[in-house]
């Protein structure tokens, strides 16, 4: 029971991840009209830097961290300290 109920968190989870990512596809894909924004420049180059693979480049490790960011084993192994398992 407690399994199938983790998958379906780790299925709602992936959606929520595709439909977010897909989201800023679509604002950062449309063609700009006036000047932009230097913000949004900035947030175009980081989204677009954290879709590329890693390479030589990209070997050295951004500093932010997200929420999207971790590892899904040390997650549930810490729900199931949580739930006392």
């Amino acid at each position: 029971m407690d399994m199938e109920l983790e998958q379906e968190r780790a299925k709602a989870e992936q959606e929520k991840a595709k439909m977010y990512i897909q989201y800023l596809s679509n604002i950062f894909s449309q063609p700009l009209m006036d000047k932009p924004d230097p913000k949004y420049l900035k947030a175009k180059k980081e989204f677009e830097s954290l879709l590329m693979p890693n390479t030589a480049v990209k070997k050295k490790e951004s500093k932010k961290a997200y929420e999207w960011d971790f590892d899904p084993n040390e997650y549930i192994e810490q729900q199931n300290l949580i739930e006392g398992r």
